[in-house]
């Protein structure tokens, strides 16, 4: 059986890592900030980082430019698709598919939770101070959750797809997740931190820019760095957002 959202997916779905992984070409046009015509090389004195428009006569710097340049060239190095993720093109839209992992909270919870609900069903029936009835069944449940999300742990997978106009986050089993929309044109820029519960894992944000101001949202969480900064690089990739330093970002 097809897994859910895979279904509209045809013959016509391209996968993007056949298309190619390098990055576009950096480079710069210079134009006259007084008239806006784009100036030609040979007005362009590359020593001194001076020009002089052939429009207007105007001579200005374009350092600023050329430390853009620069700076594009030293960014950092393209993480190389892992495993557990994949991307496809599907009628101008990228469409992300996530495996998602198995959190560290689910696992203490299917360790522990069975264990308890034992232990509160004999106290209920064979001990000395009988405790309520509600806290055997309640912890039964929870085993039931857990051991659920256990033996459907490969079918956990995170749908990312981003159009011209919306981006869209959504998991399936939903598992008490809401499913996210974001409208692109409000995309700012994509930041990482580390999940901060000591398990090694990593968050990726979204700074969107609303009529109040910005705010940060959170997207989902990953078990590796490599996975977080791949879906950050895409993604921004994608949307053509120039990646920022953002202070809230500790990775």
């Amino acid at each position: 059986m097809k897994e859910p959202l895979e279904e509209y997916k045809s013959v016509e779905e391209l996968e993007l890592k056949d298309i190619g992984q390098e990055f576009p070409k950096v480079f710069r046009k210079i134009s006259c900030p007084s008239c806006k015509k784009e100036v030609a090389a040979s007005n362009l004195n590359l020593q001194n980082n001076v020009a002089k428009c052939g429009g207007c006569n105007v001579i200005f710097s374009f350092e600023e430019e050329v430390e853009s340049v620069r700076a594009k060239k030293e960014m950092k190095q393209q993480v190389l698709r892992p495993e557990g993720i994949d991307l496809f093109f599907y009628k101008d839209n990228l469409d992300i598919t996530i495996q998602q992992h198995f959190q560290g909270f689910d696992a203490v919870g299917l360790l522990f939770m069975p264990i308890f609900a034992i232990l509160s069903i004999l106290i209920f029936y064979i001990g000395k101070h009988p405790i309520s009835p509600y806290i055997p069944i309640a912890l039964s449940l929870g085993s039931l959750y857990f051991i659920y999300k256990g033996l459907t742990y490969s079918k956990n997978k995170t749908y990312i797809d981003i159009s011209d106009n919306f981006l869209n986050i959504k998991s399936r089993p939903k598992n008490f997740k809401k499913d996210k929309s974001y409208r692109v044109d409000e995309v700012h820029q994509l930041y990482l931190k580390n999940a901060g519960d000591g398990s090694g894992y990593f968050t990726l944000f979204m700074v969107v820019n609303g009529l109040e101001g910005q705010k940060h949202e959170k997207l989902f969480t990953v078990n590796t760095l490599s996975k977080a900064k791949y879906l950050e690089q895409e993604i921004e990739r994608y949307l053509n957002i120039e990646d920022l330093e953002i202070p809230e970002s500790d990775v």
